[in-house]
């Protein structure tokens, strides 16, 4: 049934049939799991996850103003009862509406520029994974409250509840004599430290990636010494690449990605390719090189003028290899947005090689040119676009390092548009970096934050 238009909205109607019957423009006899149509190639027959209420209004207008409008308008729990009860553990009204939140709101949020059947199986598996379901039900919940502005206690116990009830049943699950782990348990590990990133809690975050790193250094072990081929383990393992190389730039110890004993990106990806990645935002040749960064800024403190040469020699051939990406190319026609999102992460790491570990000042004319090409990279990306939220790190990066006026209200209004749509890692970076600019202190922004006991995760 086609969409109708009423003035630049689009009503969003119920459509059932499978996918193949939908190609092709006939009807579809809803048999499950394989329709009448479609017995002889059964692979093709696949059914959408429906949960989208079919008086959901859906945004087409360009303008921002209507968006955060229509978002304060719609995010409303009595609005969206969803069609379907697709699993016995979405039993209330509020538990669907949040799962109707994620599907539309929070993971395109979370996953800007992810592929559309990695976030499909995610939701799919959840609706047969109870931990998994109430971990993407808190990631809901806490996202929803940014986006309506609801600091009360009733969203905080919701979103309390949904964590709480996700920790416990993973527990159960992992304590099972019978238990393998899968790749739900990883997702729901992943999922629960991400959202506790958002939610600026620091101290669990540092909990949960360990746990993640076991967990999926485990998973890949079980799964055989083959290339890990399967797309969304691949995604999985991209999602953990990008919190663990993000947790070693932003001051909380070495990343993993470097150790052998795990390998993670040499098991899944072909590290010579240099296309972008739509997970992390960068070419994924430049995540090692990230690790060694995080790892050569740790080393820059110790003593010794061995040692203080032995780390600067390092830093000069890593700067060749970081520079060797700045060509890469966007791969199957995918949003040009991610090549700005891939210079900003290459320039940045130029900058903070040349801030943290060469320490050069401010002044200096390369630090200046690493600032002009990340500012350059963001402008490139439009104000809104869902892009900007993979490019945290570079922008509180740039914005610690400069002094222009104008560039650091560009950098502070770019991140207040992503706080607007709801990113509380945005919120807590963007006050941090105001403190820092109001503070005028000669220490690098690591350092200073480090001295008043203040993690962030700039992920």
């Amino acid at each position: 049934m086609p969409s109708h238009r009423i003035g630049k909205d689009t009503i969003q109607r119920r459509r059932d049939g499978c996918t193949e019957c939908r190609r092709k423009k006939v009807k579809c006899d809803l048999q499950k799991p394989i329709c009448s149509r479609c017995a002889r190639f059964p692979k093709e027959c696949k059914y959408d996850i429906n949960i989208i209420n079919q008086n959901v209004v859906t945004r087409t207008g360009p303008s921002e103003a209507n968006h955060h409008e229509q978002v304060n308008q719609s995010l409303n729990p009595i609005a969206h009862q969803p069609i379907l009860n697709l699993s016995p553990f979405l039993s209330s009204k509020e538990s669907q509406f949040f799962m109707h939140i994620f599907h539309t709101e929070t993971a395109p949020r979370l996953f800007p520029a992810a592929p559309v059947l990695f976030l499909q199986r995610i939701i799919a598996s959840s609706l047969e994974t109870p931990h998994l379901l109430y971990a993407l039900l808190a990631s809901a919940c806490s996202h929803h409250s940014r986006l309506v502005q609801d600091t009360g206690p009733k969203s905080r116990v919701s979103c309390l509840r949904f964590t709480n009830m996700s920790i416990s049943s993973l527990r159960s699950a992992l304590s099972e004599t019978s238990a393998t782990l899968t790749a739900e348990t990883v997702t729901t590990a992943m999922a629960l430290c991400t959202n506790d990133v958002c939610n600026g809690n620091m101290q669990t975050w540092r909990t949960h990636l360990g746990g993640v790193m076991r967990l999926l250094g485990a998973f890949l072990n079980s799964q055989g010494t083959l290339p890990i081929t399967d797309p969304y383990i691949q995604c999985l393992v991209k999602w953990f690449t990008t919190m663990d190389v993000l947790a070693g730039l932003s001051g909380l110890g070495t990343s993993s990605v470097m150790n052998s004993d795990i390998g993670l990106l040499g098991r899944s990806f072909d590290l010579l390719s240099l296309h972008v990645d739509d997970i992390c935002g960068y070419s994924l040749k430049l995540a090692p090189l990230l690790a060694r960064l995080s790892h050569l800024v740790q080393r820059q403190g110790q003593n010794g003028p061995r040692m203080q040469q032995e780390v600067l020699g390092k830093a000069r051939r890593l700067e060749i290899e970081i520079l060797s990406l700045v060509d890469c190319s966007v791969s199957d026609g995918d949003s040009l947005e991610l090549r700005s999102t891939h210079l900003a992460f290459v320039h940045s790491a130029l900058l903070h090689l040349h801030r943290r570990v060469q320490e050069l000042p401010k002044s200096h004319e390369t630090v200046k040119e690493d600032i002009t090409k990340i500012i350059a990279a963001v402008e490139d990306i439009p104000p809104f676009s869902s892009a900007n939220i993979l490019i945290l790190w570079p922008m509180f990066s740039v914005g610690c390092e400069t002094d222009d006026t104008k560039e650091r209200e560009f950098i502070h209004n770019r991140m207040g548009d992503m706080q607007g749509l709801g990113m509380g890692n945005f919120t807590r970076a963007r006050e941090l970096l105001s403190r820092f600019w109001a503070c005028e202190t000669s220490l690098s922004w690591d350092n200073y934050f480090a001295e008043l006991g203040l993690e962030l995760v700039l992920f």
